[in-house]
């Protein structure tokens, strides 16, 4: 969860995080009943980065940002079936948050990896 804010927020720098709290870059989809906000972003579409303009989830606080990233994965089913939940490394969890959809850019899992290497972050693995 902290390599994601990390890569996700640019380290809480975006303005994404700044003002709307959410330090995932979770979008709002057309069921999302919450507040929103446009901004471009970057994506990779047959291989080729472009830019668009997405709606994302916009959070009053930054406890329901992140109240609502876990929520956000439990009932998006393919997280489960592509193995978030049951990797048994950080970096097998980081290749399924790509299988499953969470990012287009095909190197997002070692993005993830080398942000939990720069900062021992698997001493706070539960």
């Amino acid at each position: 969860m902290i390599a994601q804010a990390c890569l996700e927020s640019n380290y809480g720098r975006s303005r994404l995080s700044s003002l709307h709290h959410n330090y995932f870059g979770i979008k709002a989809s057309a069921g999302w009943k919450g507040d929103s906000v446009i901004y471009s972003t970057q994506e990779y579409v047959h291989g080729k980065i472009i830019t668009v303009k997405q709606p994302f989830r916009s959070y009053s606080t930054l406890t329901d940002g992140f109240a609502d990233r876990v929520r956000f994965l439990q009932v998006n089913k393919r997280y489960t079936i592509n193995g978030v939940f049951s990797s048994p490394t950080p970096e097998e969890q980081a290749k399924a948050f790509l299988k499953a959809g969470y990012a287009t850019d095909p190197a997002y899992p070692q993005k993830l990896i080398s942000i939990i290497q720069k900062y021992n972050l698997k001493q706070y693995d539960l």
